[in-house]
């Protein structure tokens, strides 16, 4: 085999490799997002989903005041923003609803 070949099988494989790793990565990051929002039903505490937020790796969220009361967003970077939950709570921190987007 010449250089030239070698050097292309690896560049090709390493691209494969890292295309996996992100796929990898994006999933688990949609998975996060998608399975924590499942825990916040009405009624939740505003402390308990903050304490659960904070366990994701690959997630993040911004609070937000509302007329009503509050509002968190949450979503990731590693899905480009479009894998969300929107959790909204009352005047007195307990969860009103939780909806998300994109689900599988």
């Amino acid at each position: 085999m010449n250089l030239a070949l070698v050097n292309r099988v690896i560049v090709i494989i390493l691209i494969i490799g890292s295309l996996v790793a992100s796929g990898i990565f994006v999933d688990s990051a949609r998975k996060e997002v998608l399975y924590l929002c499942g825990n916040f039903s009405e009624g939740v505490a505003k402390a308990s989903v903050i304490r659960q937020l904070n366990t994701g790796d690959l997630l993040d969220y911004e609070e937000f005041e509302v007329d009503t009361g509050s509002k968190i967003h949450v979503s990731s970077l590693f899905t480009l923003n479009i894998v969300t939950c929107n959790i909204e709570f009352d005047k007195n921190d307990l969860v009103i609803q939780s909806t998300r987007s994109h689900e599988p």
